[in-house]
């Protein structure tokens, strides 16, 4: 028997039957394993926070796959576009009490269950104060519009982008003479 996740493996507010990429909630718990690549999983996280537009990620291991967990932590920030100082890392360590089914060879005696214990670790990865941003993706998947003016704006408004242009200070760095 597979050990219980910390948490639905699909949001109650989302139905089970639509595929991954269209959902949107609980994008931002991810329980990791050893059987995906830690290269996927950074991809995925920071899709996560890029596009999705989530502050804050839970990411849970047990058992063997905690050192994978730990090398993503270590791993996340430095391809985020924060400020190390912005990011807040949360850790606990836990235990899980799990159950192993033993199937005897014999087919006429009853399968037994042994319980033991496995290692658990959740990290929460907070960026600032944590509270997800709007979607940059419509449902669709297209990325939204821009608001702005229309392209046939009047000629009042170019005459402002121009002064605005002419206002922009050019810094260049003055020649050097090299005396040899």
């Amino acid at each position: 028997m597979p050990p219980q996740r910390p948490f639905p493996s699909v949001p109650t507010s989302t139905s089970a039957t639509v595929p991954y990429s269209a959902r949107t909630d609980g994008k931002n718990f991810i329980c990791i394993t050893r059987k995906t690549s830690l290269g996927t999983y950074m991809r995925r996280c920071k899709d996560v926070v890029l596009k999705d537009g989530y502050k804050t990620l839970t990411l849970c291991a047990m058992g063997a796959a905690i050192p994978l967990l730990i090398q993503l932590s270590a791993a996340l920030p430095p391809i985020l576009p924060y400020a190390a100082s912005d990011i807040v890392t949360e850790i606990t360590t836990g235990t899980q009490d799990v159950q192993d089914e033993l199937i005897p060879d014999d087919d006429e005696q009853e399968p037994t269950f042994e319980s033991r214990s496995k290692s658990t670790l959740t990290i929460v990865m907070k960026i600032g104060d944590g509270v997800k941003e709007a979607s940059t993706t419509n449902r669709g998947g297209r990325k939204k519009r821009k608001q702005g003016p229309p392209a046939n704006a009047s000629a009042g408004s170019s005459k402002k982008a121009k002064d605005k242009s002419a206002a922009q200070a050019v810094f260049q760095e003055p020649e050097q003479n090299m005396e040899e």
